[in-house]
């Protein structure tokens, strides 16, 4: 009976790809011989059904046929290949694999080495920096050019790895929208690397980013390592940061609005109720009940905009300054009237 290929890897076999990676990310780092120094051929037989297993089951086409007539039918015997049959995953082929998967830098260390047991002395210090699971200290994101769970992620502390350059770009929002909250999709270009981990492509992705209602324009949206991919160094960052469109009737000041409301020399002196059309579409109606001034300004709370930060469901002042219109004149008995007023 042949290999089970699913069993080497402890996975079902209705796995995902994702599951099926995720597996061989944990057992190749577990049962690496550098890591097993103690039980050494045990962990190198181990290590190598591991690979095994993964190059075939990461496979659509491979994985297919083993699903169908299993290890023998890959191996070509079901097919009467008999040069097919004579072929043999070695030590090396699973090494081959592994640095394929992380990268040859990815941990800071060296070339694993020419022989099918070769010197990897480089690795050995690598893995002194990891926990039993093989992910402290280290971030896997897509690296190798093998897409990896971003849940994995941790702080790089004992890595040489490179990030490659952040690409930073505007995301232009108008005032309703910052008032209100709204869901952008933006669409980027970027780089990214081959199967091969050496080759770039250009590659096209969609990115949904929910802006909060109280954003301020230079607030920072980070999408971390979805920008472009370099050889040898982590994934890039994209960072989206917020500006602010102009507004043809109100002014942003912190989260404070402003806004300017013309009103006549009478209701200047008598007093008025104004109505002022809001950011989210509402009339706002209030009474001025006292003499006007030029420099007077009427502050109504809780109307300018929302504030962002914690759990704050309260907002900035509407702050609303006056423009007075004069009359271009007054009659004889409108200037005799003012005058024994005053």
């Amino acid at each position: 009976m042949g290999k089970d290929y699913y069993q080497a890897l402890g996975v079902g076999r209705n796995a995902s790809p994702e599951e099926i990676k995720k597996a061989y990310r944990k057992l190749a780092l577990k049962w690496h011989p550098d890591r097993n120094l103690k039980n050494k051929e045990i962990a190198e037989e181990k290590f190598k059904d591991i690979g095994e297993a993964y190059s075939v089951l990461s496979d659509a086409q491979k994985r297919q046929i083993y699903d169908q007539v299993g290890e023998e039918g890959l191996r070509g015997q079901a097919s009467g290949n008999a040069e097919a049959g004579r072929t043999h995953f070695t030590f090396m082929n699973a090494e081959d694999i592994f640095k394929q998967f992380f990268g040859n830098s990815s941990f800071g260390m060296g070339n694993m080495g020419s022989s099918e047991h070769g010197n990897r002395g480089h690795f050995s210090r690598g893995f002194q920096q990891m926990n039993d699971d093989g992910m402290s200290g280290f971030t896997f994101s897509n690296m190798g050019g093998h897409g990896m769970n971003d849940n994995m992620d941790t702080d790089m502390h004992n890595t040489h790895s490179q990030q490659a350059e952040a690409v930073e770009t505007p995301l232009h929002c108008s005032l309703e929208e910052l008032y209100t909250g709204t869901t952008k999709k933006m669409r980027i270009s970027r780089k990214r690397l081959g199967s091969d981990g050496h080759s770039t492509y250009n590659d096209v992705k969609i990115l949904e980013i929910n802006v909060k209602p109280g954003w301020k324009a230079g607030t920072k949206i980070t999408f971390s390592k979805e920008g472009n991919e370099n050889p040898g160094a982590l994934p890039g960052d994209i960072i989206f940061i917020v500006t602010e469109k102009p507004h043809s009737r109100f002014k942003r000041s912190g989260n404070d609005l402003i806004c300017k409301h013309r009103i006549t020399l009478k209701q200047a002196l008598i007093g008025f109720t104004m109505e002022i059309d809001t950011l989210d579409h509402r009339k706002l109606r209030t009474p001025v009940n006292k003499i006007t001034s030029s420099d007077y300004v009427h502050k109504i709370p809780n109307e300018g905009m929302p504030i962002s930060k914690g759990n704050s469901s309260s907002k900035g002042s509407l702050l609303v300054e006056f423009t007075i219109t004069f009359p271009h004149r007054l009659t004889e008995e409108q200037k005799k009237f003012i005058n024994d007023c005053f």
